[in-house]
C-alpha cells in the first residue's frame, strides 16, 4: 500500500519523536500542528502524570491530536492506558484515573484534563529518554452483544497489523487521512491514528461525518475511513468528492452501497473484515456481484467440523475461533454468511437470542428486532427492541404499550416457548449507533433506563 508519497519507509511508534520538528502530525480546523507540537503536548502531560501514582489510567479524548499525545505520554510515564469511555459506569472498576480534555463528571477518581493545563510551561523533553516504559494498552469490544470486554494489546501488535496492511493493499498515494470513526475503538486506532504515524501521512483531528465537511478538503488526495451506515446515506444530490481511497469496516456493505460510494467518493471502497480482538482479518472491493473477501497474507483459516472458523493470525498469540459464519471457497477466499448463534442461559435453557430475533422479524409490521438480555431482581430476563416499518406506524399508532405488546406475545406464542418470549420491549423509529456504525449493548440496554413508551 503506497499511501505516502513522502517516504516508504514506516516510522515505528516509539520513534515518532524522532522525525523532525516540522513534519506535520495533523490539522485541526485546518492548523498544521507538527512533530514540534507533539514533543511539546507529550512533554507537558508526562510532567503532570509524574504527580501522580495511579497505574491504570482511561484515556479519553475528543481530539485525535491530543489522544496521540495522551497515548504516547501515558506509555513514556509507565501508565497502562485504557480506551474507553468513563461515562460508562459499568466499567469503572477497570480504572483509577482519567486522562481528557473534556470536561467529565460525576467521576470521583483523579482526572488530569490537559485543556486546563498551562501549555507554555517549561518541561523536560521526552525525546532525551525516547523509550517507553509501557509497551502495553487495553482497548474494549464495541459491546454490540453484551457490555464491552477488555482486550489487552501490544504496541508491537499494533506496528505488526501496519505491516500486514501496507504488504497487501495497493492503492494511489494520498496526503491526507480522514475519518468519521472514534480513534479509541480498534478500526479507528489502526486507520487513522496507527496508518498515519507509520506512513508520515497527516490526519485530520475532528470527526468527519459529512461530505460537506469532506468536501472542504477537496485539494488535497483524501482517504477516507468510514463504515457502511455513513455511505448508505451519502447524498447523490451533492457534488462528488474525489477520494483516493474509501476504507469501510463495521459490517457488510451491500453492492448497491458499494456503487453508491464509487458515485459520490470516485473510488470503490476498500472493506475491511475484521474485530477488535483479532485485528484485520480479510479485504474485498465489490467490482462485481458476489465478490468473496480475501484473507489478509499470511493469515490462514481452519474449518472445525461444526463449521466455526478457526484464525491463524500473526496478530494473535494463538488461534481463535471467530463467532462468524463463513463460506470456504478456497484457502484464501469465502463468503460471510452471518454471525454464530447468540446464546443465553435463562432458567437453566441454553435460549438463542439469535433464533428468537428471526422469529420477531417474521412479523410483518417489523422492520427490525434485536433482543439482549437484562439482569432485574438479580434474574435475567429478555428485552426486546423493535423498529415499526413505516408502512405501519399508522396502524401501531392505534396501539397503547400494553395493547402493543400483548399483541406481540399473541403472534409469538406459537413459535416461541414462555422462557423465550421477551418480558421488557421498546418501539424505537432508529437505533442508536456510535461513530462505528455498531448498535452497542450499553445503548439498547439505557433505553429500558426510562419508562415505557412507544
Amino acid at each position: 500500500m503506497d499511501c505516502s508519497s513522502k517516504s516508504k519507509t514506516l516510522v515505528l511508534l516509539s520513534e515518532q519523536l524522532l522525525r523532525p520538528d516540522n513534519e506535520i502530525i495533523a490539522f485541526r480546523k485546518q492548523l498544521a500542528l507538527t512533530v514540534g507540537d507533539l514533543k511539546q503536548q507529550i512533554s507537558i502531560i508526562v510532567n503532570e502524570l509524574d504527580n501522580h501514582t495511579e497505574e491504570n489510567w482511561v484515556l479519553f479524548m475528543d481530539d485525535s491530536f491530543n489522544f496521540v499525545a495522551g497515548f504516547l505520554a501515558l506509555l513514556y510515564s509507565g501508565k497502562h492506558p485504557l480506551l474507553l469511555n468513563p461515562r460508562h459506569v459499568e466499567l469503572l472498576h477497570y480504572y483509577q484515573a482519567v486522562l481528557t480534555d473534556t470536561h467529565l463528571t460525576n467521576i470521583n477518581l483523579p482526572i488530569i484534563n490537559i485543556s486546563n493545563i498551562n501549555q507554555h510551561q517549561s518541561v523536560k523533553s521526552v525525546k532525551n529518554n525516547p523509550d517507553f516504559k509501557q509497551t502495553s494498552f487495553t482497548l474494549f469490544t464495541s459491546g454490540s452483544t453484551g457490555l464491552p470486554k477488555p482486550i489487552k494489546k501490544s504496541i508491537s501488535q499494533l506496528e505488526r497489523e501496519i505491516n500486514i496492511l501496507i504488504d497487501n493493499l495497493k492503492v494511489s498515494p494520498c496526503d491526507l487521512l480522514i475519518a468519521s470513526v472514534s480513534h479509541e475503538h480498534m478500526y479507528g486506532l489502526t486507520f487513522k491514528i496507527m496508518l498515519s504515524l507509520s506512513s508520515k501521512i497527516p490526519f485530520v483531528c475532528e470527526t468527519i461525518l459529512y461530505q460537506e465537511q469532506l468536501a472542504t478538503y477537496q485539494s488535497k488526495n483524501i482517504t477516507y475511513i468510514t463504515t457502511p451506515s455513513i455511505i448508505k446515506n451519502l447524498d447523490h444530490n451533492l457534488s462528488t468528492i474525489n477520494c483516493t481511497c474509501v476504507f469501510s469496516s463495521g459490517g457488510e456493505l451491500s453492492f448497491e452501497n458499494a456503487q453508491f460510494c464509487l458515485q459520490n467518493f470516485n473510488v470503490l471502497p476498500y472493506e475491511i473484515y475484521g474485530s477488535s480482538e483479532t485485528g484485520i482479518i480479510a479485504k474485498r472491493q465489490q467490482k462485481s456481484l458476489n465478490t468473496p473477501w480475501e484473507l489478509f497474507y499470511p493469515l490462514q483459516l481452519k474449518y472445525t467440523p461444526n463449521q466455526q472458523p478457526l484464525l491463524i493470525s500473526p496478530l494473535l498469540p494463538q488461534a481463535e475461533l471467530l463467532n462468524d459464519k463463513l463460506q470456504k471457497i478456497d484457502d484464501i477466499k469465502f463468503y460471510l454468511k452471518g454471525r454464530m448463534d447468540k446464546i443465553v442461559k435463562i432458567a437453566e435453557q441454553r435460549l438463542s437470542l439469535t433464533y428468537i430475533e428471526n422469529q420477531i422479524n417474521k412479523i410483518t409490521a417489523v422492520e427490525k428486532a434485536i433482543v439482549i438480555p437484562l439482569e432485574k431482581n438479580n434474574r435475567t430476563i429478555l428485552a426486546a427492541i423493535i423498529k415499526i416499518k413505516p408502512s405501519h406506524s399508522k396502524e401501531i399508532d392505534n396501539f397503547n404499550y400494553f395493547k402493543l405488546t400483548q399483541y406481540f406475545r399473541h403472534l409469538l406464542k406459537d413459535t416461541l416457548s414462555l422462557v423465550e418470549i421477551p418480558k421488557k420491549w421498546r418501539f424505537i423509529e432508529s437505533f442508536p449507533e456510535n461513530l462505528q456504525g455498531k448498535c452497542t449493548y450499553t445503548d439498547l440496554k439505557a433505553l429500558f433506563d426510562t419508562p415505557n413508551k412507544i
